[in-house]
C-alpha cells in the first residue's frame, strides 16, 4: 500500500508539468536581444543613428500610441527630429527589459497558438519600461513622462514595435519647435 500510495503522488507530481512542458515559454533579462534593447536606449541618448539603423529591419512596423508609422527609414526620421531637434541630455531612467520568448503552444488569442499564428519562427517579444527624460531645445524645459516600449524581433532585428506613454510633453516641445521655422 504504501508503494502505491507513493506512486500514485509521483504521477501527480510528475504528469502535470510534463504535460505542460509543451506550453513553456520563458523570460530572460541577461540574454542578447535584452543587452541590445538597452543598448538601442543608450544609442538614443546620442545623437547618432547608427546603432538603431542595424537594430530595426527595413520592414519595421511601428505603433507609438495610436500613430503607425511604416518602414525603418520613417520612424529613423522621426527619431533623428526627437534627438537633434526637439531634445537634449536625454536619458532613460529607471528602465527595466526582458524578453519574453513564447512557446509555439502558447496561446495568442483565444482560438489560437504562437505557433499556429508563426509556424516557422519563435514569436519573441521584448519589453521595457521607464522614464524618458530630457531638456527641450527650443524651450529650455525639463521634461520627464513614464513609458512602456515592445519589441518584437525576428532574425535579429525588430520587426515591430510598440510604445505607450503620454504626449502631451513631446507635443508641446513639437509646437514650439514648429513656431520657430513659421
Amino acid at each position: 500500500m504504501k508503494s502505491i500510495t507513493l506512486l500514485l503522488l509521483t504521477l501527480v507530481l510528475v504528469v502535470p508539468p510534463m504535460s505542460a512542458e509543451e506550453e513553456k515559454s520563458y523570460l530572460l533579462t541577461r540574454d542578447d536581444i535584452s543587452m541590445k534593447v538597452h543598448k538601442y536606449f543608450e544609442s538614443t541618448s546620442d545623437e547618432s543613428s547608427s546603432f538603431a539603423e542595424s537594430f530595426f529591419s527595413e520592414g519595421l512596423e511601428v505603433y507609438i500610441n495610436d500613430l503607425h508609422i511604416k518602414g525603418k527609414d520613417e520612424y529613423l526620421k522621426r527619431l533623428d527630429v526627437i534627438r537633434n531637434q526637439m531634445f537634449k541630455d536625454i536619458k532613460f531612467e529607471e528602465l527595466h527589459v526582458h524578453t519574453n520568448y513564447f512557446s509555439s503552444e502558447a496561446l495568442l488569442t483565444k482560438d489560437q497558438t504562437f505557433g499556429e499564428h508563426q509556424p516557422n519562427e519563435q514569436t519573441i517579444w521584448t519589453n521595457a519600461w521607464g522614464v524618458f527624460a530630457g531638456v527641450g531645445r527650443t524651450t529650455g524645459n525639463k521634461v520627464s513622462f513614464r513609458m512602456h516600449m515592445d519589441f518584437r524581433t525576428s532574425k535579429g532585428k525588430v520587426v515591430e514595435m510598440l510604445a505607450f506613454y503620454d504626449p502631451a510633453q513631446m507635443q508641446a516641445e513639437m509646437k514650439a519647435l514648429q513656431a520657430t521655422k513659421n
